[in-house]
Formats: C-alpha cells, structure tokens, sequence
C-alpha cells in the first residue's frame, strides 16, 4: 500500500505541474527529483541514471526519429503538397458525402499539433449542402483526423510506445492495425447513416494525373513506410533516407529551404523527448518499476485495472497524446513484460489511454475544432460515445480473448 501511495503521489505531482501549465521537460525534471526522494536515489545514483537515460543508443535514437518525422511534416506544409493533394482528391471522390472524411483522414498522416484544424475548412465547406449542425461537423472532422493514431507509425505515441516497452514498431504496428480499420469503419457507417447522399462533386472528374497528385503529396511518408515495412529498416534509417530525398527534390529558393530545416528540426522538442527517456531511466535505477511488479500482480485483476485506468486518466486529464504514454508506459512494463512484453497487454493500455485523449475537454484538436464549428460540446460527446465506446469495447474484447486463447 505504502509503495502504491509513493506512485500514486509521483503522477498526480506529474499532472498537477502540467495543469499548471508547467513545460513538460521541467515537470519530468522535478518529478524525478520526488522519485529519488521517495524511492531513496542517492545524488550521485540519481546523477548517473540522468545520464545514462540522455546518452543511451535508444534515446539517440529516439530523438533522431523524432526530428525527422517533424521535419517530414513541415516539408510537406511547406511546399503546399498537402492543399495539392486534398485538391486532388476533391476531383477523385464521387460520393460527395465523403469529402466530410477523407480530407481529414489524409491530412492525419501528418502528425501535427491541432491538426484537425487543417482539415475544418474543407468540411465546413462540403457540409453546405446538407446544412449539418456544428456537432456532427466537429464529429466527422475531429474523428477521421485520429483513426490513424492506433498504429501510424510517423506518430510519437507509437515511437515512444515502442520503445518504452521494447516492442519493434511493425509488430506493434501489426497488432493494433485493426483498430484503425474499426475506427474507420465506425466513423464511416456514421457519416452513412446520417448524411443522405447527394450529386457528386461539381468538379469531380478525377483522372490519374489526381492519383499522381495524392503520391506525390505523401510520398515522403510513404517511402518511409515502405522501407520499414517491404525493406526491414530501422525506422531511423528510413526517416533518413526520406528526409535526405526531400531535400533532393526541394525546389525552391536557399532561404526557403533552410526555413524548412530550422522549423522542422525543432529544439525543444528534441529536448522534451530526451527528457521522457531520462524519466523512464530514473525509475527503473529507483527500483520503481520493480516496485510495482511487487505489488501488482500483473495476471492478476489489479494488474488489468491499472492498464486501463493509469493510462485513461492521465490522458483524459491532460489531453495530451505523448503524456499518457511518457508518464505511465514505464510503470506499466513490469505488467507488460519487461523481457518478454505482449503486445494485446500493451495493445490494451494504449487504447484506453486514446480513449481518455478522445474524450478529453482538454484535448487541443477537440477543444480548437469545436470552436470552429461553434459546436456545443455537450452535443459532441452524445455523437462521440458511440464511436469510442465501440473501439475501446474491441480492445477489451480482444484483451479478453487473448487471455482465453
């Protein structure tokens, strides 16, 4: 009781300083500060596990992914490759109602702070024709902005999922691929089942000049994916590869191109993401993680209902896609596996704590998009409750059926 006491006051110290407003880095610094304090880490211990958390070849790594898929983002900004593309698919859809949905859904594969806001204008200009109420327009631009988090693996929830619980990325990938194709079919028999259909698009004429248009607007993206998936790269590999590519084919002044670079290749960021594997690091040098496979028993029913309620909670109450995995992900390996992980376990965990991010007042994309639309939110939970209540109802299922089988 006394160790889950000591763990339950280092995350609610971790979400108190990130209500607060407190950067993330530095709410990682101090509560590592509480986690030696708490789990006796002498300075010079503490010194040495901040250490080999910074310069260890996975955090390396890790930080170099991360660069690089920002850079890959701003690039394709940048260059307006994403407006080409989505004008491209304007003229390839034929059912108009699917302009409420795929412009979002592409534009999710960038990963990108508020990036439903990309995509709103498009859906408030393709609802006209039914005059939609803001709820359900908010519904579909929020909610096919975010089928893709389930496995994307451009995704910082993923990478640091992956690395945290030393799972490789396409098996992780693999497994929780489903949930995408779920959450897609979901959001499309709602957007059927309420949208009646109408004439297509005016300028719906797409040939395969519009097909070329797509590609060449995610081919970054998908080259990356392809040298994962078809060619067994490292992901830092073929995140090189891609961005050196990009800058191949830049066209375009000195000063532009190297705007590209100095924005995509964020600082801060790089930083933040080191400071989370520093995190992890402090607590498995503290004895925490050892901790917490004392005192729960990771077969047992405490072990399942800290796997969906340490990761829910967390998310819901920050709204923050990289929080619920940076904060609760290391204190949840012994349950997972730390020598062997499995991933229905970790498949659990990550989409309860999506579940919580999809829901949460606090969530950047819902509160923006909202706005927007100037939908009430009372009105966008009753249409959100379905949706999520089905793809986290698969996810215990599945869990579930893993046990059994």
């Amino acid at each position: 009781m006394v160790t889950l006491l000591k763990i339950a006051l280092i995350i609610v110290l971790l979400l108190l300083l990130i209500r607060k407003k407190v950067d993330l880095g530095l709410a990682l610094a101090l509560d590592s500060l509480l986690v030696a304090a708490l789990f006796g880490l002498t300075p010079r211990r503490l010194g040495q596990a901040a250490l080999e958390g910074l310069t260890s070849t996975p955090t390396l790594e890790l930080v170099g992914i991360v660069l690089l898929v920002l850079y890959l983002g701003q690039y394709l900004q940048a260059g307006n490759h994403s407006r080409r593309m989505v004008e491209c698919l304007r003229r390839l859809v034929r059912d108009p109602r699917l302009i409420l949905a795929i412009p979002s859904a592409v534009l999710g594969l960038l990963p990108m702070m508020a990036g439903a806001m990309m995509g709103a204008p498009i859906v408030e200009e393709a609802a006209r024709r039914w005059n939609l109420s803001p709820a359900w327009k908010t519904f579909y631009n929020y909610w096919f902005r975010h089928i893709w988090e389930y496995f994307w693996p451009l995704y910082l929830n993923i990478i640091l999922a992956s690395t945290i619980f030393r799972i490789p990325i396409a098996r992780l990938c693999l497994y929780q691929f489903p949930f995408t194709i779920l959450a897609a079919g979901t959001g499309l028999v709602m957007l059927f089942r309420n949208v009646p259909a109408g004439t297509p698009e005016a300028d719906g004429k797409g040939t395969w000049r519009d097909v070329w248009g797509v590609i060449q607007g995610l081919w970054p993206i998908l080259l990356t994916i392809v040298l994962i998936f078809a060619a067994g790269f490292k992901m830092l590999l073929a995140l090189a590869i891609s961005a050196l590519l990009t800058q191949v084919a830049f066209r375009g002044p000195l000063a532009d191109r190297w705007a590209t670079i100095r924005t995509g290749f964020s600082p801060r960021i790089g930083l933040l993401t080191a400071a989370l594997m520093v995190f992890k690091q402090i607590l498995e040098s503290s004895g925490v993680l050892d901790a917490v496979a004392q005192v729960v028993d990771p077969a047992g029913a405490s072990g399942y209902i800290l796997l969906f309620a340490a990761p829910f909670l967390v998310a819901l109450l920050t709204g923050v896609n990289q929080a619920f995995v940076a904060i609760t992900f290391p204190l949840l390996v012994p349950i997972v596996g730390a020598v062997s992980p499995d991933p229905f376990l970790a498949l659990f965990a990550y989409v309860s704590g999506f579940t919580g991010i999809l829901i949460s007042p606090a969530h950047l994309c819902l509160a923006l998009t909202a706005d927007y639309f100037k939908a009430d939110l009372r009105d966008v939970y009753r249409i959100l409750a379905g949706p999520v209540a089905i793809v986290f109802g698969a996810a215990l299922v599945t869990l579930v059926a893993s046990r059994l089988f």
